[in-house]
C-alpha cells in the first residue's frame, strides 16, 4: 500500500463526502421552497447556512 494509493482513497471518500452532503443540502431546499414558496433565494440559504448560488442552482435544477 504506497502514499499514493492511500492519497487516491482519501480523495475518493473526500467527493463522495461532498457530494453526499450537496444532495442533502439540495433536498433540504427543495423542501423549503416547497414549504414557504414566497421566500427569497437569500432568506432560503441564511436559513440553511449555504450560499445564495447553492439556492440559485437548486431552483434551476429542479425548476423551482
Amino acid at each position: 500500500y504506497s502514499y499514493e494509493e492511500d492519497m487516491q482513497v482519501k480523495q475518493e471518500e473526500a467527493l463522495q463526502q461532498g457530494v453526499q452532503k450537496g444532495i442533502i443540502l439540495s433536498a433540504d431546499i427543495f423542501q423549503m421552497v416547497k414549504k414557504q414558496p414566497d421566500l427569497t433565494n437569500k432568506q432560503i440559504a441564511k436559513n440553511l447556512g449555504c450560499s445564495v448560488e447553492d439556492v440559485e442552482s437548486t431552483r434551476k435544477m429542479f425548476g423551482i
